[in-house]
């Protein structure tokens, strides 16, 4: 297949992408039901939870009203979330199978397990969110070891993510893009602080994520276009 072909099918994906992004986030609950510092969307700290104490300063206690409205609309986003999984995980792998294709670079299959990695742990993830979300009231010695298996579908998803943008700012540094290697590259730094302080850094570190998306859209962008310029020289 050209190489045009190969960066049309990433651009697209990625196009695909942005839009699954702005359509999911408009399906999870927007608030707490007890005002977070440290998060600003419930879906991220429903994530990075550590507590049952946390998942009710999320849902609400059950007197709590509002609460079934919260579960029901966290549920609707897992559900949304399946699209999204599968449209990143195309886009991360198209990327970098095109830029192997152009350049030969037998690295880039790393960036395709990465892709594959991350959605099936996100699979993972979202079956435990969705068992947790009704799992609220049950005793801490049940809810417990449930968090705990989150964190480890959670974190393998975020870290293969994060190795995920550190290898496309290479990719791009030796691609002759150092400015879209420079804003690919904070994803790949944050995710150790993350881990370590997820209250003081995991906001931060999906935003800087979200910015690695960009990065590769423009960059799938560009290199159409400069392959589009060298079928028609």
């Amino acid at each position: 297949m050209n190489i045009k072909n190969y960066w049309a099918a990433t651009l697209t994906a990625g196009l695909f992408t942005l839009a699954a992004a702005v359509w999911i986030g408009g399906q999870f609950p927007k608030d707490f039901a007890e005002p977070s510092a440290d998060y600003r969307d419930p879906i991220i700290a429903f994530e990075f939870a550590e507590s049952p104490d946390d998942l009710l300063a999320i849902f609400g206690p059950e007197t709590d009203p509002d609460r079934a409205e919260r579960q029901n609309r966290m549920d609707k986003g897992h559900d949304a979330d399946r699209i999204f999984l599968v449209t990143y995980s195309l886009f991360i792998a198209s990327f970098f199978l095109a830029y192997r294709h152009e350049h030969g670079q037998k690295l880039m299959m790393l960036g395709i397990i990465l892709a594959v990695t991350a959605a099936f742990f996100d699979i993972w993830e979202n079956a435990i969110l969705r068992e947790i979300t009704h799992a609220i009231d049950d005793p801490h010695e049940v809810v417990m070891p449930m968090l705990a298996t989150l964190h480890t579908a959670t974190w393998i998803k975020w870290f293969a993510l994060g190795i995920g943008s550190g290898l496309a700012a290479f990719t791009l540094y030796r691609d002759k893009r150092p400015i879209l290697a420079v804003l690919a590259l904070p994803g790949f730094f944050l995710s150790v602080p993350a881990f370590i302080d997820p209250r003081g850094y995991a906001t931060l570190f999906a935003d800087m994520i979200g910015l690695w998306f960009l990065v590769m859209l423009i960059a799938a962008g560009l290199n159409y276009r400069r392959a589009s310029k060298a079928n028609s020289g």
